[in-house]
């Protein structure tokens, strides 16, 4: 078949032009020598670069001076639905390389940014702006950035009265992803980014609940499974990883003053004349939230810490709040939420006030812990494959021959994972066309209980790092 693909990692470059600042267009389809593509949950737009061979000097002919478009139209054969092609366009932001190979040819290397990040870059929005945070999210794309991408969306609670003085669309925006509360999930675990399908503004559990798009496996030494007959089944080889970096990326110093196991928040409402303290406990919350497991692995969630005994009380790292947010707000009625700022002429507030009881503690502790275990692969490419899509990791035990259960898979890296970030790696050489997808995937739970112990663990006397009858020694007599 002659659209067939024969090798894991192949792909086709259709298209790759550039539209230069007088209109006239560059092709360079058959000279693309490496096209690189980002996408990142916690980046609100695309970056890339793409090298290409000059072999007319049409840098400085034509000119090329990092203001040019890009379009680009990139498929794994085979592949022909809409959501398995990329294809889109860039504005080309800067000149990344030139290396001369010899008096006529040289390779120039360009990095490209989606076209709302540089809009964004232009223009400062000076306006109110009313509804709910999902909606002026919306507005803002299309008005603002003037987006015509598809966008995928959480509805969010509330009805807000926003204005923007002097502020970048996408400055706004982030500051609605840190407020956010999904109306399905009641979660304040927002993101906004771009994938080359789109737009999304989604809660993690929005992202958690879709099925995985793809297998991925080390089973075998370095990922290769032997050949039948001279053939390789393609599937099986995409399924394959090639680089496997595992990661605990919990940091437990961090983790207690950032407020990955507990905060406070004290807000002061200067309509009432009053204050309150609420707070957040990660193991006493833990079953009511949706993790990564509650859609996916038949449920089994359970926290990425232990609940060992940090004290003789049997308190744990929880139990000690260190982190304390300080934050005004001004409620009309306090059990309505309702913003005291904004009132109609028979002193009646329609909108929702600020409320950080609502999400800071929260969003500060599962935003901390959503990465909490990490695996970063590297496996032979398809252009299907997008960044806030979920994947099964098949990781087996490096002491499975040692462990009761034949096969058994690693306890932290098995089940559905996000992908937070994702490279495409499309590369042409004297060998054939070779894409590489290398990408970061994470989880917030596990499946099975890490234990810890109600005593605390800490000898009472050992060493010199704790005396029963320690002395105090001063150093300055005679």
């Amino acid at each position: 078949m002659p659209d067939a693909i024969n090798v894991a990692g192949e792909f086709k470059v259709d298209l790759a032009e550039i539209i230069t600042v007088d209109g006239s267009i560059l092709d360079l389809t058959n000279k693309v020598v490496n096209i690189v593509i980002f996408e990142d949950i916690e980046n609100p737009y695309l970056t890339g670069n793409i090298s290409f061979i000059d072999d007319h000097n049409v840098q400085n002919l034509m000119p090329l001076i990092g203001q040019e478009l890009l379009k680009l139209k990139i498929r794994t054969p085979s592949m022909k639905r809409p959501n398995e092609i990329i294809e889109s366009l860039f504005y080309i932001k800067s000149l990344a390389t030139s290396l001369e190979i010899n008096q006529n040819k040289k390779i120039i290397s360009f990095e490209f940014i989606s076209l709302e990040g540089m809009e964004n870059r232009r223009k400062t929005l000076h306006r109110t702006l009313t509804g709910t945070f999902s909606s002026m999210v919306e507005t803002i794309l299309r008005s603002d950035l003037k987006s015509t991408k598809d966008f995928y969306v959480d509805p969010t609670m509330g009805v807000k009265k926003i204005v923007a003085t002097d502020i970048s669309p996408i400055f706004l925006i982030n500051s609605f992803v840190q407020q956010s509360i999904s109306e399905k999930f009641g979660s304040p675990t927002y993101v906004f980014f771009e994938t080359l399908e789109g737009f999304h503004f989604r809660s993690l559990e929005s992202l958690y609940k879709e099925d995985a798009v793809m297998d991925y496996t080390s089973e075998t030494e370095s990922g290769f499974v032997e050949r039948k007959k001279g053939y390789a089944n393609v599937l099986t080889e995409l399924q394959k990883i090639r680089k496997l970096t595992l990661n605990n990326s919990s940091d437990h110093l961090n983790d207690i003053t950032g407020g990955a196991y507990a905060s406070n928040v004290i807000t002061h409402d200067i309509f009432n004349k009053s204050y309150s303290q609420t707070g957040y406990h990660y193991f006493n919350s833990f079953e009511k939230e949706k993790h990564i497991n509650y859609f996916n692995n038949r449920g089994q969630q359970w926290p990425i810490f232990s609940a060992v005994a940090i004290d003789d009380n049997k308190s744990t790292a929880s139990d000690r709040p260190v982190k304390t947010f300080l934050r005004p707000v001004s409620f009309s009625n306090v059990p309505s939420r309702k913003d005291a700022h904004y009132t109609n002429s028979s002193g009646k507030a329609n909108y929702n006030g600020y409320d950080p009881d609502s999400w800071i503690t929260k969003r500060t502790s599962m935003m901390n812990n959503f990465q909490g275990i990490e695996a970063n692969i590297v496996v032979d490419g398809h252009t299907a494959v997008r960044a806030g899509e979920m994947v099964n990791l098949i990781i087996p035990s490096n002491a499975q021959k040692k462990q009761i259960k034949e096969n058994q898979t690693d306890r932290f890296f098995r089940g559905a994972f996000l992908i937070r970030n994702i490279m495409h790696d499309f590369t042409v050489d004297d060998t054939g066309n070779k894409h590489t997808i290398e990408m970061s995937c994470v989880a917030d739970c596990v499946e099975e209980l890490i234990p810890g112990t109600e005593k605390n663990p800490v000898p009472k006397i050992y060493g010199k790092s704790n005396k029963q009858n320690p002395i105090t020694i001063n150093v300055a007599t005679d």
